[in-house]
Parts: structure tokens; C-alpha cells; sequence
């Protein structure tokens, strides 16, 4: 039996603004979608996200669901819709890895690829691009399975993040796609100036004051749950995500679409935040 309680998309507004940036962009960010919202081939949701007006989209990792008995096929149809009609960068999330490496996974792993393939699209590995004329460089840190471990993971420190994307480039503004955020520390220490992330659903349940409930780890009200978090020169955003799976519940806990603008300015870098719920 399936318990699936059905939340209103929310949609968040964040603004950035750096010296480092020399034309301004627009980033819609896709989260653990898990093949929800996709029973029109992703159309609703597309038209949430056409409507922003986003100059690139840019994917933190689960948009698959990395079971053996489901089929990537759904949420590679909203790629497809996706990069017919915006450039995507698309960054590692555990179920892709999972689908990649698992054993039992080879009939997903076909379908993963056949349909990457179809939307002429790649998702990268410890790689990165570089906006063309924005000053901007978007590297996609791609984690082992080990790291999302329930019981036990390796530590991650700011020399493995430099060993996987090289050294950073502070003439760039960098962002990171990083989709676990729980070593927000070592991002940071790294020094990338935005990190995109997903994985927590927002805490499953959210309590006021207290945040989110519990985290895919199974640890109590985790500290990085959603939302923006600064930590030295690095800025946070973890997003809620589009999704569930395995328990398909959300309580007080809309799905979310986050809506980044970068723009370029000659003051320090500062944030503005918005939300636009009921979408």
C-alpha cells in the first residue's frame, strides 16, 4: 500500500549579486524529482518552469528514482522536454549513481542512458562548465554511493573536493552542485561562493521553528534541511525537492522549485529571498 499525500509546488526566489559576474542569469533549480510530476510527460511542470523565464536549468541530482522495480523513463521525458528548450546542466544525485553503479540496476541503467542519450545530454561527473560571457563556472561534484550511507560515511575535506575539481578559479563566481548538503563544510572551505543541493525532501515533515524532522540518514532534525545557509564566503541553497520516494509523504512541506538570479554589481555579494507559494 501507498500512502501519497500531494503537495502545492512553491516556488522560491533568490537573488545574488558579485563583482565577479559580468552579465546577469537566470537559474531555474530541479531537485530529487524521483519521476513524480511526470503522468503528462513532465508538461504541467515544464510550464511552471517556462514561465519563469529561466536562462539555463540547472539539475541537483535525483531526478530518477534509483529503485529496481521503477523505470527512469518518466523523468527522462522532462529532460528531454527540458534541453529541447534550455541549456541543462545536469549534476549527480545518489539515485543516478546508484542506477550506474548497482548491481540489480542494469535494466535502469539502459533506460537512464537511452534516455540521456535521446535528450542529447550528459550528466556530469566531478566536471564543469563555464557560462559563455557571465564570469560564471558551474562545477557538479559527483559523491560515491559510500557517501550516502544511513549508518556510516567517509569524511569528505576540502583537499578530496580540490583532488576531484581541481583548484578554484577566484576569478570566476563558482557554483557547485553538491547534492548532499551535509558537508557544507568542506564546500565551503573550498570556497565555492553558491552551492545547489537537494537530498533532505526538506525534512520530510517541517515543524515550525523546529525545521525539518528527519533527514535520508534517519537523523532527527538535521541541521542543513532547506533553505539558504552561509558559512564563510560560501552561500548555501538547499532545495525542498520536486518529489518523494520509498514513503511518499510531505506534511507541511511544499514541493519546491528554486529560481536563482545572478547579477552583476560592483558592491560585495548580497541576497534577496522571495516566495511565491500555491503554484
Amino acid at each position: 500500500m501507498k500512502l501519497y499525500i500531494r503537495s502545492p509546488l512553491e516556488i522560491s526566489h533568490y537573488k545574488f549579486i558579485s563583482e565577479k559576474i559580468t552579465r546577469g542569469v537566470r537559474l531555474a533549480v530541479l531537485a530529487d524529482l524521483h519521476n513524480c510530476m511526470c503522468e503528462d510527460g513532465g508538461r504541467h511542470l515544464f510550464e511552471v518552469i517556462d514561465s519563469e523565464h529561466p536562462d539555463i536549468i540547472i539539475i541537483a541530482g535525483d531526478m530518477v528514482d534509483g529503485g529496481n522495480i521503477t523505470t527512469p523513463a518518466p523523468a527522462m521525458k522532462l529532460v528531454k522536454l527540458l534541453h529541447d528548450n534550455y541549456p541543462v546542466i545536469y549534476g549527480m544525485g545518489n539515485h543516478e549513481r546508484k542506477i550506474f553503479v548497482g548491481e540489480k540496476m542494469g535494466w535502469s541503467r539502459k533506460v537512464l542512458k537511452e534516455g540521456l542519450k535521446e535528450a542529447d545530454l550528459k550528466i556530469l561527473s566531478d566536471s564543469y562548465k563555464i557560462l559563455k560571457d557571465t564570469g560564471i563556472k558551474v562545477s557538479c561534484l559527483d559523491l560515491s554511493i559510500d557517501y550516502f550511507g544511513r549508518v556510516s560515511n567517509p569524511t569528505l575535506d576540502e583537499s578530496q573536493i580540490r583532488e576531484k575539481l581541481g583548484e578554484l578559479d577566484e576569478n570566476y563566481y563558482n557554483i557547485m552542485i553538491a547534492h548532499d548538503p551535509q558537508y557544507f563544510e568542506a564546500y565551503s572551505d573550498y570556497g565555492s561562493d553558491l552551492v545547489l543541493s537537494g537530498h533532505m525532501h526538506g525534512g520530510i515533515i517541517r515543524f515550525p521553528f523546529l525545521g525539518g524532522f528527519i533527514s535520508p540518514k534517519l537523523k532527527l532534525f538535521p541541521k542543513y534541511d532547506a533553505g539558504l545557509f552561509k558559512r564563510k564566503n560560501s552561500t548555501m541553497i538547499i532545495s525542498k525537492g520536486l518529489g518523494t520516494h520509498t514513503i511518499h509523504v510531505r506534511v507541511n512541506n511544499p514541493t519546491e522549485l528554486v529560481i536563482v538570479d545572478l547579477d552583476k554589481n560592483n558592491a560585495p555579494m548580497d541576497c534577496e529571498v522571495d516566495k511565491d507559494k500555491g503554484i
